[in-house]
């Protein structure tokens, strides 16, 4: 079963956005740094990104192990040891397939 981790928008100022997300939508930050910022809101993750850092505003689905990533595809090891592969639809959007260690697990998978 594929189940969404995150939603990733891409933003001009980091701040700016996180400052606006958190007047309109009921959410916590749960990780923070000059890239990016991720927000919990319910039951879904926002991931503010810098657009300045990331390429694309994607979907990212969860995969449980490393060897489940999609070969062939666009394959990022993001700096916090998570690992992603980017895949492009047929109409422009992107889905990320995500993988997190055991490390990443306990601080985004909370």
């Amino acid at each position: 079963m594929d189940i969404i981790d995150h939603i990733a928008i891409k933003v001009g100022n980091l701040q700016d956005a996180e400052n606006w997300y958190l007047q309109h939508l009921k959410a916590e930050i749960t990780f923070r740094d000059h890239k990016y910022v991720r927000l919990k809101v319910g039951n879904t993750n926002i991931a503010l990104i810098d657009e300045k850092f990331y390429p694309h505003a994607h979907i990212g689905i969860l995969v449980e192990r490393k060897e489940d990533l999609p070969e062939g595809n666009e394959r990022i090891e993001h700096r916090d040891g998570t690992i992603g592969v980017y895949v492009k639809d047929p109409f422009g959007n992107y889905i990320e397939y995500i993988w997190y260690s055991q490390d990443q697990s306990e601080t985004f998978l909370k």
